[in-house]
Order: structure tokens, then sequence, then C-alpha cells
């Protein structure tokens, strides 16, 4: 394992630990992987901040609930892209 690898393993640690905080419901990071990093989406960036679309359709009426609990949560974390542009999380219903 590089120190990179290390450096960027700990950084999405960081990164899930805070998220998972937001939430109200108890959730795994192996879940909250699945649910967000496993779907199919779209970005779109714009002078002033960056858009990503999480596709929805397809999950259970649970899943959706904790899908738009973590989309939330992402809002609620105020990210940043490396410019400095606001970061939005939406959920979308896409066709496959």
């Amino acid at each position: 394992m590089t120190i990179r690898t290390l450096f960027l393993e700990n950084m999405l640690r960081a990164f899930l630990v805070v998220l998972v905080a937001t939430l109200q419901t108890q959730v795994s990071w192996q879940q909250v992987l699945s649910l967000l990093f496993e779907r199919r989406g779209a970005r779109m960036e714009t002078p002033s901040q960056v858009v990503y679309w999480v596709n929805s359709a397809g999950w259970s009426l649970s899943n959706r609930r904790l899908l738009r609990e973590i989309v939330d949560g992402l809002c609620a974390m105020d990210l940043q892209d490396q410019q400095g542009k606001p970061i939005h999380v939406h959920l979308k219903e896409m066709p496959p």
C-alpha cells in the first residue's frame, strides 16, 4: 500500500465519520457507500456552484428515505470544490 492510498483511505474514513454523524438513522459505512457511490448520477458545474444529481430510481421506499437523509447530510456539511464553489447534491429519478 502506498502512502497516497493510505492517505486517501484515511480521508474517506474521516469523510464517512462526519457524514454518518449528520444522520439521524444508524447506518453502516458500507450501506452509505452502496447507496451513494454505486448509483448513476449527473454533475453540472456553473460559474458559482457545482450540482450533483443522484439517481434514486429503483430503490425501495426505506432506501429512498435513507438516501434522502444522506443527501441532506451532504448538503448540511457545506462541501466546496477545489475552487471554493459550493457543492449541492439532489435526488433525481433517472431512467437506467
